[in-house]
C-alpha cells in the first residue's frame, strides 16, 4: 500500500477490510482510490459523513503513485494553450492563485495527516532556450507577481551565477523559492489510513461495472461492481484518467482524455541540483531526490493498451526525455538511468478542472484535476465542506461544472 514504514503512517488499514465484502449501503462512494479518492475520504469522514471508497485495484497504484512528485506554483508548460498568455489571462491568473492555495494545504499537511508527506521546498527553476520562450516566462511572471506568488526573471551573468548548472543554451530562467516535490509513495496511504481511522470503508479490487440511477428514491444510486451492489445516497467520480467512463455510466460526457507517461530515474550522484528544474517549452522536469538520484520526467508519452494492462514504457520517449535533461544539465552526462516506468495523466480539454455536483443527475460529484497531484487535496477539501454543509460554502466557478461538455 506505500512505500513508507507502518510506523510512520499509524495502524495501516489491513488487508482483510481492504477486501472484505461491500457495506449494502453508504451516503457517498467514491469511485477512484488514487489521491483524489482517498483525500476525500477523509475529509468527509472527519466531518462525519459515511463513506466507502472502492478503487478496481490497489490504492495509489495509477497517476497518483507513478507521477514524479514535483510541486508546482510557477504556471507550467502544460497550461498554456499556445494562444499566449494574454489570451489566456484570467484562467491563467485563476490558475495562479489556485496553486497559491495549494500551496498552503500542502504546508499543513504533516500537522493535519499527522504525518510525514516528505514535502521539500527546494525551489524551482523555470527555464527557457528560445527569445519567444524568454517572452513567455516574463509574461507569466506578471500574472504570477498579480496572483501572488514570489517569482523573478534571471538572465545573463546572474543566472551562470546561481544555477552554474545550467547549459548555456538555457537563456533565462524563472526561479520561484516555494516550489519543490513531495513523496507520492506516502500522500495517498497517509489519507487513506486518517480516513480508516475516521470510519471510512475503503475497498480495493472492487470493479465498477455500471451505475444506475433511481432519482425518487432516498438511495439515488445503485454502483454495481464485480464484487457486488452498493447503495449510495450521492457518489464522486475521483477515477481520475478513467473518470469519463465512470461518469458515462450515469449519461454524462466529461471533457477528459488520458495519457500515458514516462519518468526516469538515474543512478545516485554527488549533489548537484539544489533547485527542481522544469521547461517552459519543452516536456521536462527534473530533480536530485534526498537520495542523490536524479528523477527526470515531464510528460513524455507512452503507448496506450487496453485494460487490464499497464501503459508499457517505449524507448523513444525514454531516451527523448533524458535528451532535454542534458541539453538543459549536461553534467548527468555521464549518469547511468536505472529504472524507467510508465504512469497516466488526465487532461481536460478546456484546461480547467472538474469539480462539483451534476445539475443533469444530482448527486452526481466529480473531482478532477489536471496537475492532480498539487490541487487534488486542496479540491478534495473543498468538495467534502460544500458534502458536509450544503449551501453554506462558496460554489466552485463556473468553468469547473460537471455538465459543461453535453452536447
Amino acid at each position: 500500500m506505500s512505500a513508507s514504514s507502518p510506523s510512520a503512517l499509524g495502524p495501516v488499514p489491513s488487508l482483510d477490510s481492504l477486501r472484505a465484502p461491500l457495506p449494502a449501503e453508504t451516503d457517498v462512494a467514491i469511485v477512484g482510490g488514487g489521491i483524489a479518492g482517498a483525500a476525500l475520504a477523509f475529509y468527509l469522514a472527519r466531518a462525519g459523513v459515511e463513506v466507502v471508497l472502492v478503487d478496481r485495484g490497489e490504492l495509489n497504484r495509477e497517476a497518483s503513485g507513478t507521477n514524479a512528485g514535483s510541486f508546482h506554483l510557477q504556471l507550467a508548460i502544460h497550461q498554456l494553450s499556445g494562444a499566449g498568455t494574454g489570451a489566456d489571462r484570467d484562467r491563467l491568473l485563476a490558475d495562479a492563485r489556485l496553486s497559491l492555495e495549494a500551496y498552503r494545504l500542502w504546508q499543513e499537511l504533516d500537522d493535519e495527516l499527522d504525518g510525514d508527506v516528505h514535502l521539500h521546498e527546494t525551489g524551482g527553476w523555470m527555464v527557457a532556450e528560445t527569445p519567444e520562450q524568454v517572452q513567455v516566462l516574463r509574461d507569466k511572471h506578471e500574472l504570477e507577481q498579480l496572483a501572488g506568488i514570489e517569482t523573478e526573471v534571471v538572465e545573463g551573468d546572474a543566472l551562470r551565477e546561481r544555477a552554474p548548472y545550467l547549459s548555456p543554451r538555457v537563456l533565462a530562467a524563472t526561479y520561484c523559492p516555494t516550489e519543490g516535490h513531495a513523496d507520492p509513495l506516502s500522500v495517498t496511504p497517509l489519507y487513506a489510513v486518517r480516513a480508516a481511522e475516521h470510519g471510512a470503508q475503503l475497498r480495493t479490487h472492487v470493479s465498477v461495472q455500471a451505475i444506475d440511477h433511481h432519482p425518487d428514491q432516498p438511495h439515488r444510486f445503485t454502483v454495481r461492481t464485480d464484487q457486488g451492489d452498493l447503495r449510495a445516497r450521492r457518489v464522486v467520480d475521483c477515477a481520475g484518467a478513467w473518470s469519463g467512463e465512470v461518469a458515462a455510466m450515469v449519461g454524462l460526457r466529461l471533457p477528459v482524455r488520458h495519457e500515458g507517461l514516462h519518468v526516469n530515474v538515474t543512478e545516485r550522484r554527488p549533489r548537484l541540483l539544489p533547485s527542481m528544474v522544469q521547461h517552459i517549452g519543452r516536456r521536462l522536469t527534473l530533480k536530485q531526490s534526498s537520495q542523490g538520484t536524479f528523477i527526470i520526467g515531464g510528460g513524455w508519452p507512452a503507448p496506450a493498451v487496453p485494460l487490464p494492462q499497464r501503459y508499457p514504457t517505449r524507448w523513444q520517449s525514454a531516451a527523448g526525455n533524458v535528451a532535454v535533461a542534458l541539453d538543459v544539465v549536461p553534467a548527468l552526462g555521464d549518469a547511468r538511468v536505472v529504472r524507467t516506468w510508465s504512469g497516466v495523466i488526465v487532461f481536460t480539454d478546456d484546461m480547467s478542472p472538474v469539480v462539483g455536483e451534476s445539475e443533469l443527475v444530482p448527486g452526481f460529484f466529480a473531482c478532477i484535476a489536471s496537475t492532480g497531484f498539487t490541487f487534488s487535496p486542496m479540491f478534495a477539501r473543498q468538495l467534502a465542506a460544500q458534502m458536509s454543509a450544503p449551501g453554506e460554502h462558496e460554489p466552485f466557478p463556473e468553468r469547473y461544472a460537471v455538465d459543461r461538455a453535453q452536447p
